[in-house]
């Protein structure tokens, strides 16, 4: 099902998001879309002129991992609630960069044409217009920005001005900007609240002809943070003077325009945040990295960010042939997961990335079992960066799992950025249990794609052993249901049930986590015993815990329904009334926005997959007949409210052979954010979402499955597409796929003799082998 361009809000472009015209009312969204980040910091797509009186528009610059807490206020208060909100810390904005030409602000809604684009290839931003002041002076700005990622600390801007039809004076106002501020919409609580002003209290400030910086101390955080700008120009300034307001800090430059003759200046700006070191100190490491980045200079800089960029696209592209629109927007997915994604082991990926407040900035599940399905598969090293992550933040697990009145073991909170849980609702967020089997899969998935040895040993392992000893706290062998092991009182995927017994997502994928287990104590053990024992000294494990793991996951409770062939999603879900979806107008979803969450809970009716999730991540524990029956049964009780459920839809549609529902499902993940299909882009992207958009094609259509000795595929190819290829990355090689009509292409680029699977047939690539099958299913 194509989707013409009239009903697209961006024209389809292989690789760039281009607007050429300004919509006022979809300001906020195009600042979600042009978003940069590199890890560590990241900034929305605004203006350089900043917003103008009467524009909607919503500013915001992030450090990840850094956050300010608030205190969360209950009417009603018990017993291990959280007690503190850890909110994503905004920072002084850098990007300010104000013209005025005869005392008239340039900017874009005055421009006589304009058009603004987000460049793939490059992971930069650029703009371009033409001007005409009011006694009829013509220029022509060009301006680009991109946060490196190759200086993490870093974001560069270029400014290009050419006077047209005249020569005289201009003005440029260079600014670090602490004074901005939103109103949000408190009554969408995936919104979160933005507030600059009441967190950070100001240590020292100041501007010098060249350079301006800020430091600030987290009022309600560890964190002191420094902010700093440096800017040069291709001519001397005519006049420089400070500004140094209260919460704004710069410079004004006066230069002279010559008529055809091009101005350029270049602004680089720079973060750096700590707990321990002096300001002092920070101050001095970001005025290094300004001074180094302009002893470089703008064209090398850009030449070492453009080289990370290429190495990401040479790993992870998706080409799709025969649908302009989507590959478009796969492209646009995969460069703002690789944009967002922490990179250096002391942060994560927040639901919404770097791109806007939406939840807080916080950390949830979405990294484990969609952004790292796609990071593992293509940039590995990505993915244990974020595993190193959860493994600094085990100790507060740990506590947490007292905090929740289990003796031992570690609880990994629901959501959160510096370790503490961060939910006030716990119904739908404390109670999810399943975050912890959702680390322990995306750390099996890591060591099956990479046998990472080191890594299991260094971290995984007491990751995998700390959260696994937690079911047995949690659950108990129920003599009611035949001596089964039971998890009650806990809260699947699916947040239109909670607090039910025997969710079966949760216990089917804590029997998983509780296997692993078993099996790599017993590999430990065998490879290494004195780290085994080690360990086991250290955290109080021993041969009768682990096998208390092992009867567990054995008698491990799932419920099932023989009637009507289906896995019950927990032991009440099949006794509710179902809802009443033909008489629920179209204005009244997403439910959770309309609804009290009891009358939801009453209710058979699902937000997102549950049961149908547990199939894919485990989809070797069920057959075909079973997975269709489960998809016939819940699907459509699925409100799809949730963006994480359209894709986990189509991978099992296409496993199940149903090829048109699965793309009618793709279809609907792939542009989410570029079309802004569940209105609420405006505060972030939906990384998880975008990642699913990969595992439908790779994990959907192509089939592949990541074993520990072979990759498996089953392709189709869907009708109206010529082709489509992937790339991927197993245990040292790099293996590209394609998929066409003529038949399925393996070609092993990089690495050892490779065992895959296709459909049913067993084949073996050497390195720089090409493979051709000449029939594909569609």
């Amino acid at each position: 099902m194509n989707v013409s361009p009239k009903h697209l809000l961006f024209t389809p472009q292989p690789w760039q998001l281009e607007i050429d015209r300004l919509i006022p009312e979809q300001a906020m969204l195009e600042e979600t879309l042009f978003a940069l980040a590199n890890g560590y910091l990241g900034t929305r797509g605004t203006m350089e002129e900043g917003s103008q009186p009467g524009q909607q528009s919503c500013e915001g610059t992030y450090l990840n991992g850094v956050y300010h807490s608030e205190k969360i206020t209950y009417g009603e208060v018990a017993y291990g609630y959280a007690s503190h909100n850890q909110k994503m810390q905004l920072v002084p904005n850098g990007k300010i960069m104000q013209l005025r030409l005869d005392n008239q602000l340039v900017n874009l809604s005055d421009a006589s044409a304009g058009k603004r684009w987000l460049d793939f290839r490059s992971a930069s931003l650029h703009r371009q217009m033409h001007w005409q002041s009011p006694t009829g002076k013509q220029i022509l700005l060009t301006t680009s920005r991109f946060a490196s990622l190759s200086q993490p600390n870093l974001i560069c801007q270029r400014m290009e001005i050419v006077a047209q039809n005249f020569s005289g004076d201009i003005d440029l106002s260079t600014l670090l900007d602490a004074a901005y501020q939103f109103s949000p919409n408190k009554d969408d609580p995936r919104v979160g609240v933005l507030s600059l002003d009441d967190s950070l209290m100001l240590h020292q400030q100041q501007s010098t002809d060249e350079q301006a910086w800020m430091l600030h101390q987290v009022k309600d955080g560890p964190f002191r943070i420094a902010s700093a700008t440096a800017v040069s120009a291709s001519q001397p300034a005519d006049n420089i003077s400070h500004i140094n307001s209260d919460k704004q800090v710069g410079q004004q430059w006066r230069f002279r325009l010559v008529q055809g003759v091009k101005l350029i200046v270049d602004k680089f700006i720079s973060y750096q945040h700590d707990q321990q070191m002096e300001f002092g100190e920070l101050l001095l490491s970001c005025q290094d990295k300004l001074q180094q980045a302009k002893t470089m200079g703008w064209d090398q800089m850009l030449a070492e960010h453009k080289h990370q960029v290429a190495e990401f696209w040479q790993n992870s592209d998706v080409q799709i042939n025969g649908d302009p629109a989507l590959q478009q927007g796969m492209r646009f997915n995969l460069l703002h997961l690789f944009m967002s994604i922490g990179k250096n082991g002391h942060c994560n990926m927040g639901a919404k990335g770097l791109t806007g407040h939406g939840y807080d900035g916080h950390y949830f599940w979405d990294t484990e079992i969609y952004i790292l399905s796609v990071m593992t598969a293509t940039n590995p090293e990505l993915t244990k960066q974020c595993l190193t992550f959860r493994y600094r933040t085990l100790d507060g697990a740990r506590q947490r799992a007292r905090q929740m009145s289990h003796s031992r073991g570690a609880l990994y909170p629901w959501r959160t950025i510096g370790g503490d849980e961060c939910s006030a609702f716990f119904p739908a967020g404390t109670a999810q249990y399943h975050i912890n089997a959702a680390i322990a899969h995306a750390i099996r998935s890591y060591f099956t794609a990479t046998a990472d040895w080191t890594f299991m040993q260094d971290m995984g392992a007491e990751m995998l052993f700390e959260t696994a000893r937690l079911w047995l706290s949690l659950g108990h062998f129920n003599p009611q249901k035949q001596d089964r092991f039971c998890i009650d009182g806990v809260t699947g995927p699916d947040e239109y049930t909670a607090i039910v017994s025997n969710n079966f997502y949760t216990n089917a994928m804590a029997q998983a986590h509780l296997r692993f287990a078993v099996q790599i104590a017993a590999k430990l053990q065998d490879k290494n015993r004195p780290a085994y024992q080690l360990l086991c000294k250290s955290i109080g494990l021993n041969d009768a815990e682990i096998s208390s793991w092992a009867k567990a996951a054995d008698k491990m409770y799932l419920p099932y329904d023989a009637k009507l062939g289906i896995h019950a999603q927990d032991d009440s879900f099949l006794d509710k009334k179902p809802w009443d979806f033909a008489n629920t107008p179209a204005d009244k979803y997403p439910l959770l926005l309309h609804y009290h969450p009891l009358v939801i809970y009453r209710h058979q009716v699902l937000k997102q997959a549950d049961v149908v999730l547990a199939m894919f991540l485990l989809d070797d524990a069920f057959d075909q007949q079973q997975k269709a029956r489960n998809l016939a049964y819940y699907e459509p009780l699925t409100t799809h409210d949730s963006t994480l459920s359209s894709c986990i839809h189509s991978i099992e549609f296409a496993e199940t052979g149903q090829y048109q529902r699965a793309y009618e499902f793709f279809h609907d993940s792939v542009r989410m954010d570029i079309d802004n299909r569940h209105g609420n882009t405006e505060y972030g992207i939906h990384t998880a979402c975008m990642a699913g958009s990969w595992m439908s094609i790779v994990q959907g259509f192509a089939g592949l499955r990541i074993r520990p000795d072979e990759l498996v595929f089953t392709p189709h190819l869907p009708a109206h597409w010529d082709s489509y290829s992937f790339n991927l990355q197993y245990q040292g090689r790099h293996l590209q796929v394609s998929v066409a009509k003529d038949g399925v292409r393996y070609l092993l680029k990089r690495g050892a003799t490779l065992s895959i699977r296709h459909h049913q047939q067993e084949l073996t690539l050497s390195s720089n082998q090409t493979l051709h099958i000449a029939k594909v299913q569609s």
